[in-house]
């Protein structure tokens, strides 16, 4: 076992003393609608996942490291599966990458059949939307032209809408989403943390 094996391993091992939580990195990312929710649930265990290994340039110009391939993602470990906006688009129609998308989906789609919780925000529901797993669901996104592929989704216009175990986001509810990662993961004791929480980010006095 080389050093790459060798970190993947323990990476992808780690996973299993505590809640699976992963973050879906693509090119072009926007990275501060992950920043917040991933401070909130710094104490669990995370990885990100990418189309490949090589690190990933977010929205913000800023590189970033991909922990696992997503051929390497296993949908039984994933507890809660959190995709940032940007333009998926770019990734979902680009035929280099076709093979990699295509895993991605089918395992997007396990994840939701296992009950597995699916978060996205801003564009990052063009994700969920392309696998499927919005059709006939309450959803909301920041696109101004969405894709076809939200055609069968129900569209709410909310800040943030939640319907079953998919969590869906516009982008300026940032500070909301990265409140309900806390809450839906058990990180509050009570609402009144939750709203504390909120306030802080929101710069309530």
């Amino acid at each position: 076992m080389n050093q790459k094996e060798f970190i993947s391993f323990i990476q992808l091992n780690t996973m299993d003393q505590g809640p699976g939580i992963f973050y879906l990195l693509y090119e072009g990312y926007a990275g501060f609608e992950l920043v917040f929710a991933a401070n909130n649930l710094v104490r669990f265990k995370t990885a990100t996942v990418g189309f490949g290994k090589a690190p990933c340039r977010s929205l913000e110009n800023l590189w970033t490291v991909v922990d696992l391939d997503v051929e390497e993602l296993d949908p039984e470990k994933v507890d809660l599966l959190i995709i940032p906006g940007g333009h998926p688009s770019d990734i979902i129609n680009d035929p280099k990458l076709k093979d990699k998308v295509n895993i991605f989906l089918k395992k997007v789609r396990e994840i939701d059949r296992r009950g597995g919780k699916l978060a996205a925000i801003c564009g990052g529901p063009e994700w969920l939307a392309t696998a499927g797993v919005l059709d006939g669901r309450r959803c909301t996104h920041s696109q101004d032209r969405p894709a076809q592929a939200f055609d069968k989704a129900v569209f709410t216009n909310e800040y943030l809408t939640i319907d079953g175990n998919i969590i869906t986001a516009q982008g300026q509810a940032y500070a909301e989403f990265a409140v309900e990662m806390g809450r839906q993961m058990g990180l509050y004791k009570n609402e009144a943390e939750a709203k504390a929480d909120l306030d802080w980010l929101r710069d309530r006095k």
